[in-house]
């Protein structure tokens, strides 16, 4: 039965409510996604206490989320507090007055519970088997390291972007010298744990800070993929961008692309644990996620219900879940896909390409997902499957990857993709478009093979002679089919794209 579930995420500087849809078919997608800042660290008095203020201002907020929680219909809330609450001596008053007011109960986390969620987020949303993970909040930063997509190591800092300006920088612009202190704090916090040296490993952001330093970097560099998850950086990317704002004013840091106001005042101490930490770990990558706790936690009760520690394979559980919200005839995706797949190996077979793995995966998620876009409209279909699979959630893969999977499932002809790609082409080459026009024809054909969506071609076989391409379909159609008058129209384009002519053989089973 479908249903909503929401999570609320109490951290120091932040609290967030996340309402997400759940389908019978087992998958799950955000609704709903709200944030108040409210720097509740601030609110910690020289006692450890959490003044009345600080209190009312969590009920406030939290009044507000009920308000939404019960409009939404939410059947279930996981509350999670996070170091600020934890530290609080007085964390049961705060609790129970939230209880009394609005009914949420919370779970206060350990900074180890706090790392693990982080860590449960990025293996089931990234194809990543080893690596670090930094997930920096306002009070406390959780790392993890990871290998065999198993948490290894794990360590909460106490320290995060808004105890750090408040301890090191007296005005808005830091000095060499509060610069120089910051460090050497934070290089002894690290190095502390020999077991962070692993330069091979990349290292995986979460939180504010992570995420506005990479909408910063894309500005910059005016990248045009509209994405946050498992953007890329090198080394120098962040301290090119940590160099630029370091310099600004906290009136100039308002004006910056990609900076959240509410942030302005604690993304430079907030980025430098990030590139204190690369240089520690010595690693030169630095990868974005834009999944973390509130996602772990509620990761966590999904994969409960399905008995797993983690999911199998990533983009399988994104595409099915892909497939399912956007109503895909899936045994008509998963023929087409086979054919596709089929094609492609029996092409390469004869040496008609070249291509690998990962451009077999590629016609794979594009043959699952190339009808997503009929939900849209059936009208320009490939307009809008190409949309969604540029810009809709899909877990797993790279942003070019997704671009290309895209450009693949929507291709009906060469200037159509021209126009979907111009807004992209600085992400791919000459070689990525003539791959996009032969793995495109393949998915037409895979698809003309299936076109009353019935399985009437149950297999095929393809075989060079005498300089002909020969195409045998095996199935309950003949020559006078609607399959076969839609596989003769890309004849032409498969000589033009292979360079040899095809013909088709039509075979009763």
């Amino acid at each position: 039965m479908d249903k909503y579930s929401a999570v609320i995420d109490m951290g120091s500087n932040s609290v967030r409510l996340v309402i997400y849809y759940e389908t019978a078919e087992g998958t799950s997608y955000e609704v709903d996604n709200i944030k108040n800042t409210i720097r509740l660290s601030t609110f910690l008095n020289e006692h450890n206490e959490i003044i009345e203020p600080g209190i009312k201002e969590v009920l406030r907020v939290l009044t507000q989320y009920r308000q939404l929680c019960e409009a939404r219909k939410v059947s279930s809330v996981i509350g999670v507090a996070t170091a600020a609450v934890r530290k609080a001596i007085n964390k049961e008053e705060l609790l129970t007055r939230i209880y009394e007011t609005t009914g949420f109960t919370f779970r206060v986390l350990s900074g180890e519970e706090e790392a693990y969620y982080g860590y449960l987020a990025v293996v089931n949303t990234m194809s990543v088997s080893e690596g670090f993970t930094i997930d920096i909040g306002g009070a406390s930063s959780e790392l993890v390291k990871f290998a065999d997509r198993k948490l290894v190591e794990s360590y909460s800092f106490p320290f995060g972007a808004v105890t750090l300006a408040k301890q090191f920088f007296r005005n808005g612009i830091p000095t060499d010298a509060e610069l120089v202190s910051l460090e050497k704090y934070l290089k002894e916090q690290f190095l502390a744990h020999p077991w962070i040296k692993e330069k091979k490993y990349s290292l995986i952001g979460m939180g504010g800070s992570a995420r506005n330093l990479a909408k910063v970097h894309q500005k910059m560099m005016r990248y045009p993929f509209a994405s946050l998850h498992n953007y890329h950086m090198k080394k120098y990317h962040v301290d090119t961008v940590f160099h630029y704002l370091k310099e600004l004013s906290p009136t100039q840091m308002q004006g910056v692309e990609g900076l959240s106001k509410e942030r302005a005042d604690i993304i430079v101490p907030g980025i430098y644990i990030i590139k204190v930490l690369l240089e520690c770990i010595g690693s030169e990558r630095f990868i974005v996620s834009n999944k973390g706790l509130r996602d772990g936690v509620h990761m966590e009760s999904r994969l409960k219900a399905k008995n797993l520690t983690l999911l199998d394979d990533v983009v399988e559980e994104g595409i099915y879940a892909l497939m399912v919200n956007y109503k895909v005839n899936q045994v008509h995706a998963r023929h087409v896909d086979n054919l596709s797949c089929t094609l492609f190996e029996q092409l390469a077979k004869e040496g008609l390409h070249s291509y690998g793995p990962e451009e077999k995966r590629l016609v794979s998620v594009a043959a699952r997902l190339h009808d997503i876009g009929r939900m849209i409209n059936i009208g320009e279909w490939n307009q809008h499957t190409f949309y969604l699979m540029v810009n809709v959630f899909l877990p797993g893969l790279t942003h070019k990857q997704r671009l290309l999977a895209a450009l693949i499932a929507s291709y009906k002809g060469s200037k159509r993709m021209q126009r979907l790609v111009a807004p992209y082409e600085s992400m791919v080459s000459e070689a990525d478009l003539q791959m996009v026009e032969q793995l495109g024809l393949l998915l037409l054909m895979a698809r003309a093979l299936d076109r009353t969506e019935s399985q009437q071609i149950s297999d095929v076989k393809l075989l060079c002679s005498d300089g002909v391409v020969v195409l045998y379909c095996w199935g309950r159609v003949n020559e006078q089919s609607l399959e076969a008058q839609t596989l003769e129209e890309h004849k032409k384009k498969f000589r033009k794209q292979f360079g040899l002519p095809l013909r088709l053989e039509w075979k009763s089973k």
